[in-house]
């Protein structure tokens, strides 16, 4: 019984190891399959031979974008345009190819199997977005909360799917995601000109724009190599996550040196701060992480495309900050303290009422300069004034602190010359009271003359 049992056992393994070979070899040959570039020949064409061109949608240094309606099939398509004399054959081969094979995925652009070339042109055909790119979307303002977490879920999802094939877009920006629908629902992801398999040696993108480029992408000179890796993706996805929530780049370049925004931003990055730059102030803790996370300098800490779904059910806008003008003030004054994004926040409060009681000790003194005597400002305690003097003064008089002691006139006083000792003599109740000229009894090294000034102020 033990025997058949045993082998049962090894026959269930043995079933088990050979079903996880073959759907690794499955996946293996499917990853091949999507990296091996197939020799195509493309047919030569007119655009006009089945096609009528409604409008051009977008116009660039590399391509155009038509509507075009096809007349055998009376659908309406758009057409990818390249010039022929800015990318090669193979290239384009490579884009058609890869979109082709990620059509699939919901939130990528869908390719048909309609391929050909005029003497100007590569051309391709795609399915239609009918509220444009995402940069015709997004005002000076931002969208509203709600939509960029839609957007967010959208593109990582088609991102996540791509760095699973082990391909890297490496040209994330406003222009190359799509809208389908008015609320930002359906959003797909387009334009794979510069994708590339991961972990493979490439040059610098001039297409990106400099203000999405990760700083390790940056600093690559003219003509030289660098390996290809989802890292570079991570940062650009933050970068369209920014410019959805405020309108606008973070900054012009990750450059360090050379951009003072970025500098802060990285300073506060690393925890050498706590200081929250200007332009990261209206994020709450929570998004806050996120964007330290994804614009980490060191691109093997850069968190992936889908950490973000970390973050869905957060807040991401703090409309506490973003409302408090003299908040956003108070936090440029800010020292490196070692606290977290939470108690910055706090800290940031602190300093705001700390500073606007300094403000009113500065006023009181330049009235003070000036001959002008400022009005008090009334303080109800609901006791009377005089009472607590009173009582004040008899808890002066009864404190054993205020007691003459014998002991208490053994000074030494050989550290100062003779003419400056004259100075330093025991201060009486009566000049205390009277407050008059006698404040200089103020520097006395006794505790009579400490209690003096102490009631002095009081007065």
């Amino acid at each position: 019984m033990k025997l058949s049992e045993s082998k049962s056992d090894t026959s269930i393994i043995a079933n088990l190891y050979k079903s996880i070979n073959n759907n690794y070899r499955r996946l293996s040959n499917t990853s091949s399959l999507l990296h091996r570039i197939p020799d195509m020949e493309i047919p030569a064409m007119n655009i006009a031979d089945e096609y009528d061109i409604e409008k051009t949608i977008a116009e660039g240094c590399f391509a155009k974008i038509f509507l075009a309606h096809h007349r055998p099939t009376g659908t309406t398509v758009v057409l990818k345009a390249i010039h022929t004399e800015l990318t090669t054959l193979k290239e384009f081969i490579k884009e058609f190819h890869y979109n082709y094979q990620l059509s699939h995925h919901p939130n990528i652009l869908s390719c048909y199997q309609v391929k050909f070339q005029t003497s100007e042109y590569y051309v391709y055909a795609q399915e239609h977005a009918p509220f444009g790119d995402l940069a015709a979307n997004v005002g000076a303002n931002g969208l509203q909360e709600s939509s960029c977490k839609k957007i967010a879920e959208q593109l990582s999802s088609a991102l996540g799917f791509m760095h699973l094939k082990g391909l890297v877009h490496r040209d994330l920006k406003l222009e190359n995601i799509l809208v389908f629908t008015p609320d930002f629902s359906r959003i797909k992801l387009c334009d794979f000109g510069t994708t590339t398999r991961e972990g493979i040696l490439v040059s610098k993108n001039n297409k990106t724009w400099i203000s999405f480029l990760p700083p390790e992408v940056l600093e690559v000179v003219k003509n030289e190599r660098f390996i290809c890796k989802a890292s570079s993706d991570s940062w650009q996805f933050g970068m369209v996550l920014y410019v959805c929530l405020i309108g606008s780049t973070p900054w012009k370049s990750a450059d360090w040196v050379r951009d003072a925004k970025y500098a802060a931003f990285m300073k506060y990055q690393k925890r050498e701060t706590t200081k929250i730059p200007d332009n990261f102030r209206r994020f709450s803790p929570r998004l806050l992480r996120a964007f330290r996370r994804f614009f980490d300098h060191i691109e093997e800490d850069r968190a992936k495309v889908s950490d973000i779904n970390k973050y869905m059910k957060n807040r991401w806008v703090d409309t506490k900050i973003t409302t408090s003008k003299s908040t956003s003030n108070i936090a440029t004054n800010l020292q490196p303290q070692a606290y977290s994004d939470q108690d910055s926040v706090k800290y940031i409060n602190h300093r705001e009422s700390r500073n606007s009681f300094d403000g009113r000790l500065r006023a009181r003194r330049m009235t003070s300069v000036g001959g002008l005597t400022p009005e008090p400002t009334p303080v109800f305690t609901g006791v009377d004034p005089e009472t607590a003097r009173n009582k004040v003064w008899d808890w002066l008089e009864s404190n054993d602190l205020n007691r003459h002691d014998s002991q208490d006139d053994v000074v030494d006083f050989s550290f100062w010359s003779k003419s400056e000792s004259k100075t330093y003599q025991y201060a009486k109740r009566e000049s205390i009271i009277g407050a008059t000229s006698t404040t200089t009894a103020s520097l006395a090294v006794t505790r009579e003359a400490s209690n003096a000034s102490s009631v002095q102020r009081y007065k």
